[in-house]
């Protein structure tokens, strides 16, 4: 085989095998890039739905019998005034008060009354948007609503209910979200 031969044979051979291994390669490293904005101008959160009180039926703990059932959802509204305008639309944002205040399996916010203080067990609260039937999961930030042009108002109505980790067992529900203002 002549020397010329042998050298593109050569080179070609290593172009191939070193393809081969780019290609077969595992990925074990990525980037994630975060991008957001923020802004100066915002709605106002109308006195009295600062500290929002919604209360839940009183139910059997039989309409909570099975793991995965809902019962007693109940709509609740939040508003927002004065707000600029350059926003058109806003949405609340929720998230946990504290690291035991959610289910990080369910994405709902746990009972905070204790079994020992009269707390019922194997309950939780779920988030719904306006729908009825889109989950917001904590940490998640809920449908977006107009922003009045004239009025300078909006009205977020949003549901919350009961929901079963089990059979549930009589007793009293607390949950707590807080939720921040979240602007398109």
């Amino acid at each position: 085989m002549s020397k010329l031969r042998m050298t593109v044979c050569a080179v070609a051979l290593s172009m191939v095998s070193t393809y081969g291994f780019a290609v077969g390669a595992p990925v074990t490293q990525g980037t994630v890039t975060f991008t957001g904005k923020l802004i100066a101008d915002t709605c106002s959160i109308t006195a009295g739905d600062e500290d929002k009180q919604v209360t839940l039926p009183t139910l059997s703990i039989q309409s909570l019998d099975v793991a995965g059932k809902e019962a007693g959802t109940t709509t609740f509204d939040l508003n927002v005034e004065a707000c600029p305008d350059t926003v058109t639309q806003v949405a609340a944002h929720f998230e946990a008060i504290n690291s035991d205040g959610f289910d990080a399996t369910t994405q709902n916010l746990t009972n905070s009354t204790l079994k020992a203080d009269g707390g019922a067990e194997n309950v939780e609260v779920r988030l719904f948007d306006k729908d009825g039937s889109t989950q917001i999961p904590v940490g998640g930030t809920g449908a977006m609503f107009d922003v009045n042009a004239t009025t300078h108002k909006a009205t977020m109505t949003y549901i919350g209910g009961y929901y079963a980790t089990a059979p549930t067992t009589a007793g009293d529900v607390t949950a707590k979200v807080q939720y921040t203002l979240a602007y398109k």
